[in-house]
């Protein structure tokens, strides 16, 4: 039963609505879960009522295999060119304009998506040429596997990235029904081949390396999407390989028809491979069943001291004659050679023919850029080869290197998907554990200056407590061991314990010795907590400094107009029990001063360095304190920060860096 004739343009107005709907959510609410939903329901709808329409509204006559490949061309360079526009408008976007971004991004995501769609419609049409009983329900079932592999991807990306794989290994019954497929192997392939040929080029460039290059991460539509583009690229792979197959099997009837099924096998095998070696055995197994071949010997040059070797092969002359000129050649270089006679070469070695295919491989990650796959055949017998055999073997050799490509180029998006989360946890952790705003204090002025290096989590944390009730206010500076998340994680810790005993309002000495305590029950061998906490008592126009193995803290008296160096003695918390650190840490106790000045910093100030490893150092820092004390504490901090800066010379102190200047008002 045919479906009516509305149907088609009915869905897809509906898939046009839902992309423009996704662009909508994207640009009012861009991290709306709903938007990839909209999306996706729009990409679904869209593809099935392109399918319904050119099915529907365009004759059978005009649906042949040269039509729907120029039509299939023609949409690709449409994508490219599209995605290439909005690209460029992305480049010009301020990353601030978070709504505009995502519109141009969501805009350049509607025409990706249209453009699959197309390709999928056209797919599914090309594989209906000459419309036979099993054929419905194959293009049926595939787009049904779309459907289901998209929706698992919405639900849970963690869980439909498992059955990703499925698409990809639908691609096998599409191939095999692609009947028009043999008649482009017995007639002319030249056009047919360059149609796909670009295509497949185009889709290659379009969805692996401009979407990465201009959008990073990618955006939401293309994530979901991101399996099926690939299944979209290796069909059109396919549709290259298996016109070469099935005119190698042209030449012979009775073999042909053995070798095609081999490398079909190859291809269904290689397709649920997961690492290089397994790629390596099974192309070194296929090559010894291809009548002709006898010895084989395959080499994949990861590193010069890291190479993947499989064959049949072992130690001995004629293994070392074929590595010698295998490794002759430059590792970019892309060669074919046919020697008909290795004993012309050298007397020791048999009389046999040797093929040797050597192919440079396509990395997107890593030092080595030149990775190459090498692959030398010997024949059985003296002159084995024939003109088919050779590319036969060149072919089987490029298919390789292709599924190498495919698995360094999936392993290099599953460390883009890794990377991304990390970073994601990295700066959701770090703003959990920022320091809580600081309280409005009416008798201090203070300014303080934070500082992370690697812009994500660190080791340094400041806090400014104040007691109400009891008419105090702590200063809290403090430096976990280490950096990144080790030094974070210490620094949380301390943070936990810390807040806790605020609450019991504790002198400060008993806050630091509890504090200590509870850090040495959690802390391994070489971690500790750096920490000052000054205390400002209102009540009694007093001070309490305490120095747990922190930089100096600078002191301006305003009776005497001097700065003052203070080092009240102590050590690291969280190494020692609280009894050895009594017996060192020493308070010092001063008279509040109105107009009297502290400056509390971490020592990524006072040990910020240049290349060639001179540090700033304390006497720069004391230097710039005096000469700014009559000035406010904002204007303080940003003196001595661009200060710093330009004796590093950039705009990181190149570690966390935390400073607080804070001014008694009285």
């Amino acid at each position: 039963m045919k479906p009516p004739r509305s149907l088609g343009p009915a869905l897809g107005a509906f898939g046009a609505a839902g992309a423009i709907l996704y662009g909508w959510l994207r640009y009012f609410l861009p991290h709306s879960p709903l938007a990839a939903y909209a999306g996706t329901l729009g990409f679904i709808s869209l593809t099935a009522g392109l399918y319904l329409v050119i099915g529907s509204q365009i004759s059978r006559r005009w649906r042949t295999p040269e039509r729907l490949l120029r039509w299939n061309a023609l949409l690709s360079v449409l994508g490219i060119s599209h995605l290439f526009f909005w690209g460029l408008i992305s480049l010009l976007v301020s990353p601030e304009a978070e709504r505009f971004y995502a519109l141009v991004a969501a805009l350049m995501e509607i025409g990706m998506v249209c453009q699959a769609a197309g390709h999928v419609a056209l797919a599914g049409h090309l594989v209906g040429v000459r419309m036979r009983p099993p054929k419905p329900l194959v293009v049926k079932l595939y787009f049904g596997l779309i459907t289901l592999v998209l929706s698992l991807r919405l639900v849970s990306p963690k869980f439909g990235a498992l059955f990703a794989p499925l698409l990809w290994v639908g691609i096998l019954p599409l191939l095999y029904f692609s009947d028009w497929l043999q008649e482009v192997s017995s007639r002319q392939m030249l056009q047919p081949l360059l149609l796909l040929g670009g295509t497949l080029l185009i889709l290659f460039i379009e969805w692996q390396v401009i979407v990465s290059f201009f959008f990073s991460p990618r955006p939401p539509l293309l994530e979901v999407l991101y399996s099926l583009l690939i299944a979209l690229i290796f069909l059109h792979g396919g549709w290259i390989v298996v016109p070469i197959l099935l005119r190698l099997a042209h030449f012979s009837r009775n073999e042909g028809g053995a070798t095609l099924e081999l490398m079909t096998e190859f291809l269904a095998q290689q397709q649920r491979t997961t690492s290089s070696s397994e790629i390596l055995d099974i192309a070194k197994e296929t090559l010894q069943k291809l009548p002709p071949v006898g010895e084989t010997l395959l080499i994949l040059r990861a590193a010069p001291e890291a190479n993947h070797t499989a064959g049949s092969l072992s130690s001995g002359l004629l293994y070392e004659t074929l590595r010698k000129m295998i490794f002759q050649r430059s590792g970019t270089e892309a060669f074919i050679d046919f020697i008909p006679s290795l004993q012309k070469q050298q007397p020791n070695l048999p009389d046999r023919s040797a093929v040797i295919v050597q192919r440079p491989l396509l990395r997107l990650s890593g030092a080595l850029l030149n990775q190459t796959l090498s692959i030398a055949a010997l024949s059985q017998e003296p002159d084995g080869f024939e003109e088919k055999d050779i590319q036969l073997i060149t072919t089987l050799a490029e298919q390789t290197a292709l599924f190498l490509e495919n698995l360094e180029r999936r392993a290099y998006q599953e460390q883009l998907l890794t990377a991304r989360k990390e970073a994601d946890f990295l700066r959701e952790t770090r703003e959990a554990l920022m320091p809580p705003p600081p309280p409005i204090l009416k008798r201090v002025d203070f300014h303080v200056h934070f500082e992370q290096y690697d812009r994500t989590i660190g080791g340094d944390y400041y806090q400014i407590y104040e007691y109400p009730e009891e008419d105090t206010v702590d200063f809290w500076l403090s430096d976990s061991a280490g950096s990144g998340i080790a030094a974070a994680y210490q620094m949380a810790q301390a943070r936990a314990a810390l807040n806790t005993l605020w609450l019991q309002k504790l002198p400060p000495e008993e806050l630091i010795f509890r504090l200590n305590d509870a850090l040495k029950r959690v802390f391994h061998k070489n971690n500790f907590l750096a920490a000052t906490l000054l205390r400002f008592d209102f009540a009694h126009q007093e001070y309490t400094l305490i120095r747990a193995g922190t930089p100096e803290i600078l002191y301006w008296n305003p009776l005497t107009d001097a700065v003052d160096i203070l080092r009240p003695p102590g050590i690291v918390l969280g190494n020692a029990s609280s009894q050895i650190i009594s017996r060192i840490l020493i308070p010092e106790r001063g008279k509040l001063v109105p107009g009297s000045l502290f400056m509390l910093f971490s020592d990524g100030f006072s040990e910020a360095s240049k290349l060639d490893g001179d540090m700033f150092g304390i006497e720069r820092l004391l230097s710039l304190f005096k000469a700014t004390v009559h000035t406010t504490p904002r204007e303080i901090s940003q003196a001595i920060t661009k200060a710093v800066q330009e004796f590093v010379g950039g705009p990181s102190l190149g570690d966390d860096g935390t400073l607080i200047i804070i001014r008694y008002l009285g």
